[in-house]
């Protein structure tokens, strides 16, 4: 079996372990949420499927798809846990856009200004979705009056 092929198999149960669970925390925004990401994740899980069965190329190693090396994978996934870590401490906005500069800084090589103006973009559009369209409140930082 390659590699495409256990990575949806895997996904596709994850997925259904998720709209499972979204539907037992029950009604509302936050379970709606929950499973439309488990759908989206199922949906494209199975055409991940799909795509691998009906496939010519046999792949059988997994090839990283933008050449991150073992090392920048490593710090974005640290950057994660750090992420989850300051959004409580300094907020979502500040933090957001901390995060989305060293995730594009570590696997794009952009100009400066074409960084921060899309981790601008992505932070505000992300403060609009969640609290403006969704109402859900966002962490405030440590120095929130």
């Amino acid at each position: 079996m390659n590699i495409d092929r256990t990575a949806a198999l895997f996904f596709l149960v994850f997925s259904l372990f998720v709209c499972q669970q979204s539907v037992v925390i029950g009604v509302g925004t936050l379970s709606l949420l929950a499973f439309g990401a488990g759908a989206g994740l199922g949906g494209l899980a199975f055409l991940l499927l799909i795509q691998s069965i009906f496939s010519k190329e046999k792949r059988s190693e997994a090839v990283p798809a933008i050449g991150l090396r073992k090392g920048r994978f490593m710090l974005i996934c640290l950057s994660l846990f750090v992420y989850t870590m300051a959004v409580n401490w300094l907020g979502f906005l500040p933090s957001t856009f901390v995060f989305v500069i060293f995730v594009f800084r570590m696997v794009e090589s952009e100009k400066w200004w074409r960084t921060i103006l899309e981790a601008v973009l992505i932070t505000i559009g992300n403060y609009l979705i969640f609290v403006g369209w969704l109402g859900l409140g966002l962490p405030k930082p440590f120095y929130a009056w």
